[in-house]
């Protein structure tokens, strides 16, 4: 079992403002793993999407934190800072069961679990093999994702042999930057400033990078997810971005959820695109309040 792998929780390098450790899961996998809010607080548990470190929800967590809540950023593996293995599993049902190990690191039941683009493929996963450790969900421009390797990934490796012909941050900042744009509705909060965040540690290491990104190519699940969801009698809420914008959920996979979920809400945000946190955050931070007052006290 993958919980018998945690071998230790480590104090890492913590980027500016945020409260960060690292769990050591086996030697070659580590999670990047940022804390805000009383231990004692109902539990907010978010999964990033593929490009967002812990840094892109810094205008969500503290907003939590204020109003009781324990938020909980958990990088997947190959994201953020956590660590880029090259011979590890990225499929998205192992990855849920990492984000099952820290959260039995952290003593963290019945949490209500944000997962943003491909991370709400690894939410639904979680929720659907750990019912204990999950109480609602809360998708964001993401749904039923079969596959680790989402058209992003495969884009990417497409063209890894200029990545590493002009290999350095300046090519992956810039690359970024292209592709923050194209999948926002609002670009204003796309400063240099923040892609400066983005690539910081191991999201600026091209080595790092690629060899996570082949590691999801070639991810395999064990089942599929689709089939599943009706087990899911839990809530589940979905936001997507109304705004013109690349990447994001497709109508498809929202029938998929609307057809076989029992406890099904979508909104549209107007004006945003596929990073929701960052262009209207406190959507965000309004939509888990409201998840977490409709908790049942037992």
């Amino acid at each position: 079992m993958l919980h018998a792998l945690i071998a230790s929780v480590l104090l890492a390098f913590t980027p500016p403002d945020s409260a960060g450790r690292t769990i050591v899961l086996s030697p070659a996998e580590s999670l990047r793993v940022t804390v805000e809010g009383p231990d004692s607080g109902p539990a907010v548990i978010v999964v990033p999407g593929i490009v967002s470190p812990a840094f892109a929800f810094r205008n969500i967590l503290p907003a939590l934190a204020e109003a009781g809540i324990r938020a909980v950023v958990v990088e997947p593996l190959g994201i953020g800072w956590s660590s880029r293995p090259g011979n590890a599993d990225y499929s998205h049902t192992a990855q849920a069961g990492r984000i099952a190990a820290v959260m039995d690191t952290l003593g963290v039941r019945r949490a209500i679990v944000m997962g943003h683009s491909i991370g709400t493929a690894i939410a639904l996963r979680l929720a659907i093999a750990r019912p204990d450790l999950v109480s609602r969900l809360l998708l964001v421009e993401g749904g039923a994702l079969e596959s680790a390797a989402v058209p992003g990934v495969k884009k990417a490796l497409k063209f890894s042999f200029l990545v590493r012909l002009f290999a350095g941050r300046g090519r992956i900042r810039k690359e970024l930057r292209k592709g923050l744009i194209a999948s926002s509705g609002d670009t204003t909060w796309i400063t240099e400033g923040l892609i400066d965040s983005y690539t910081a540690g191991p999201a600026g290491n091209v080595g790092a990078i690629l060899r996570a990104l082949k590691g999801m190519q070639r991810a395999v699940e064990p089942d599929s997810l689709t089939p599943r969801l009706g087990g899911l009698t839990i809530p589940v809420r979905l936001l997507m971005g109304g705004a013109a914008h690349e990447g994001g959920i497709t109508p498809g996979r929202v029938r998929a959820l609307e057809r076989r979920l029992r406890d099904f809400r979508q909104r549209v945000v107007y004006g945003a695109g596929l990073h929701i946190h960052e262009e209207q955050p406190q959507v965000i931070v309004d939509e888990l309040l409201l998840l977490v007052r409709e908790e049942p006290s037992s």
